[in-house]
């Protein structure tokens, strides 16, 4: 690990040196992010673990020429307790293990109002339930070579509307997409106003090396969001084979509010979050409640047909300034049976902007077939450059 990050830390000197004369803008960028883990398991099938992962993004961004600008990312894992890793000793065989995350072009002012992005690259918002590609973050087993899609993407956008279009191979390791399957996919997004927003989206995939069926999601969603309160609602649903066929296939519903309250001593932000899940419901999202949860299922969109009830509460003391605190409840269903309640503490200690350190411990309760209480503790860093 330390031979790889004084690489890295070399190239993030070096390439501004030797690229500030052939290219200009150049920008580096990165991110480490290290969670350790210690889990017992009660539960069937589901083994103890305890461990650290870590992951490190490098990149870089460069303008090539007018209206075209360059990003490379590179990402490399591995788990500390790995001795198939811990025993390399050379720089070659570290370079084994370094993945290209992306590697894409954006030409921008294409007829004075599009914008390309082509190449290998990050895709979606991290928090949606629905769709994302790329890297993911603050659970043990997430921390892993970040997801990425060869493609074309091409926006138009104004002050308040937004319109994409995609069309790539993706892979994946969950969710709707497979090795080798085509995605296409079309977005749209307005603002009616700086606190209410709404937005529609499609996505279909097409895995030619093992069947020809459509498999895809459309659906929508509306926001409200100001100082002190955020509202959204969240739509979507399957279909296999074609997009107007009548199918009888999964669906989902998320729904989230949220209040903060500052008061002389403390500021609270109560929260709530309910997942409903129906007929096989697939889709590659991230939203991955629980530490205990997000580790035993590896996340809420691989056709478990969930409902998970989330209320939980952010506080924070004005006496500890860098210090926050989120205490979350989740009572789940899983496949219409009752699966468990977890209950998660986590304290964030957030250094500066660029670091922060993360202490949780989590419990779950009252699981199925009347297995005892499962317990688990992560603790973990983030640092951004």
């Amino acid at each position: 690990m330390k031979r790889t990050l004084a690489l890295l830390l070399a190239v993030a000197f070096a390439v501004p040196a030797f690229a500030g004369n052939i290219f200009s803008n150049v920008e580096t960028y990165g991110e480490i992010e290290t969670i350790g883990l210690a889990f017992n398991s009660e539960i069937p099938a589901v083994n103890d673990a305890k461990g650290v992962n870590n992951r490190v993004l490098f990149g870089v961004s460069m303008d090539l020429v007018e209206d075209v600008r360059a990003n490379l990312t590179f990402a490399y894992t591995n788990q500390w307790e790995d001795s198939a890793v811990t025993e390399n000793d050379t720089v070659n065989d570290y370079w084994d293990n370094i993945q290209v995350a992306e590697a894409n072009v954006v030409v921008s002012n294409i007829f004075g109002a599009l914008e390309a992005k082509i190449g290998r690259q990050f895709y979606g918002n991290e928090n949606s339930p629905v769709m994302y590609i790329g890297p993911r973050h603050g659970r043990y087993n997430l921390i892993d070579y970040p997801e990425s899609i060869d493609a074309a993407l091409v926006t138009w956008a104004n002050d308040s509307l937004a319109i994409s279009a995609i069309y790539g191979q993706a892979g994946d390791k969950n969710g709707v997409t497979a090795e080798h399957a085509r995605m296409t996919g079309l977005t749209l997004d307005y603002a009616f106003t700086n606190n209410l927003t709404a937005g529609a989206y499609w996505y279909d995939f097409l895995d030619q090396d093992y069947s020809d069926d459509h498999i895809g999601i459309w659906g929508g969603k509306v926001a409200y969001q100001n100082e002190e309160a955020n509202l959204a609602v969240e739509y979507a649903k399957n279909y296999i084979g074609h997009v107007f066929g009548h199918n009888n296939e999964g669906w989902m519903l998320k729904a989230d509010a949220a209040m903060t309250v500052d008061m002389e001593a403390m500021a609270l932000t109560p929260r709530i979050t309910y997942l409903h899940e129906e007929k096989d419901f697939i889709a590659n999202g991230n939203y991955n409640p629980g530490i205990i949860f997000t580790y035993v299922y590896e996340g809420t969109t691989g056709g478990d047909n969930l409902r998970i009830l989330n209320p939980g509460l952010d506080f924070a003391f004005k006496a500890l300034e860098k210090v926050t605190f989120a205490f979350d409840y989740m009572a789940i269903k899983a496949d219409n049976h009752w699966n468990s309640n977890e209950f998660d503490l986590v304290a964030t200690y957030q250094h500066n902007d660029y670091v922060s350190f993360h202490l949780g411990g989590a419990i779950a309760t009252h699981l199925e077939n009347d297995v005892k209480d499962v317990y688990a503790g992560q603790m973990g860093m983030t640092i951004k450059f």
